[in-house]
């Protein structure tokens, strides 16, 4: 178990998809999610075994989708400020 409470996603940041997001809204969600994962221990214990922590696998899908969606963004307005 790990000692920060509260550390699954929330609803909204959980149901928003990172598309719909906006570059603001990324940035937060980028620093939200490496700050949980700071307090997450990266194995837990069960059934008597230490297993890699589930928190922290839905956290990392999370971070690289939300990572993607950075990429994309920044693709989009290098090749936007080059045409003008």
């Amino acid at each position: 178990m790990s000692c920060a409470p509260n550390l699954s996603l929330s609803p909204e940041e959980d149901a928003r998809h990172p598309s719909t997001m906006s570059l603001r809204e990324l940035v937060a969600a980028l620093a939200s999610i490496e700050d949980r994962m700071r307090h997450l221990p990266t194995l837990v214990a069960f059934r008597g075994q230490l297993v890699p922590n589930p928190e922290r696998r839905l956290l990392l899908r999370r971070q690289e989708a939300v990572i993607a969606t950075l990429r994309r963004r920044r693709t989009t307005l290098r090749s936007a400020t080059r045409h003008h």
